[in-house]
């Protein structure tokens, strides 16, 4: 009696999360090589669904930017126990002037809740499908295709590890900047801080409006001359540490205000290690 509770209440979990699936997703269907993540081949994808108790039905709309045609199919799926869905394309629907549909295909998808993408692949292997939530219905007869450059695109913010675009938002008003520190006259970077800068990269990388400024401080040991010179190189080594790990100088903008900024006191050794300091905003 108990095993079959929870079974019920683990099925109906299951049906209750693919429920919040329903919608439209948009995305690629991709094949890569895998010694270089950047795309090889691929077609956008949409994926019209609606999911009730379980059960699966809508739309999948396939576009080849290069070519400039489009299919749509029918599609009935459901979701598994395993949270997994099952959606198997049936008949053809609308498609444009002399396209050529593929044959029939049958997907498995689930969902990262941490990128909020819907992860997926045909049953043949020879196709992954990463999909985002997208805010409109799938278009039965318009010819409009969306171009390939836009396709790369979001294969590079894929190589690139970034999220889907309604988790972008989220993780921007999650995220907390941090000063970095420097051991006493030095201005390179200490290991411990690269994960940190690296995360800081992807969230400038996932909003094309953001660009970072950094600003470099010292204490106030030496003259202010040095000490401008020493923030400036401080500034200047979290540029180059930006730009080697994929961040364009455009998106980057450096200051630095030597020991002029203090954030605690001069005159102990741990006040003084809290101004030998970068800091960083969005701008």
């Amino acid at each position: 009696m108990k095993t079959a509770i929870l079974f019920l209440f683990l099925l109906l979990s299951h049906w209750s999360n693919g429920q919040k699936l329903s919608g439209t997703w948009q995305g690629a269907c991709s094949t890569t090589d895998a010694s270089n993540p950047i795309l090889v081949s691929a077609s956008w994808i949409y994926l019209d669904m609606t999911i009730v108790k379980g059960m699966i039905d809508g739309k999948m709309r396939h576009e080849n930017s290069l070519e400039g045609h489009y299919y749509i199919y029918d599609i009935v799926g459901k979701v598994l126990e395993n949270g997994h869905l099952e959606i198997k394309e049936t008949k053809l629907g609308s498609k444009s002037k002399n396209a050529i549909p593929a044959d029939k295909q049958q997907f498995d998808f689930e969902y990262d809740p941490k990128k909020a993408y819907l992860l997926g692949e045909n049953k043949d292997g020879k196709c992954s499908l990463t999909l985002y939530r997208a805010a409109f219905n799938i278009s039965e007869n318009t010819p409009n295709i969306l171009p390939l450059n836009q396709l790369t695109k979001f294969q590079q913010d894929l190589a690139d590890g970034l999220s889907s675009p309604e988790k972008r938002i989220e993780e921007l008003r999650a995220f907390k900047f941090e000063p970095i520190y420097f051991e006493y006259d030095k201005s390179n970077i200490q290991g411990q801080y690269e994960s940190y800068l690296i995360e800081m990269i992807r969230m400038v990388k996932s909003h094309s409006d953001l660009r970072i400024l950094i600003t470099g401080h010292t204490d106030a040991d030496g003259s202010d001359t040095y000490n401008i010179v020493l923030s400036k190189q401080r500034a200047a080594s979290l540029e180059r540490f930006f730009e080697a790990h994929g961040l364009p100088k455009s998106r980057v903008e450096i200051d630095f205000k030597g020991e002029n900024e203090p954030v605690d006191r001069n005159d102990t050794n741990a006040g003084k290690q809290k101004n030998r300091r970068v800091d960083f905003r969005f701008i």
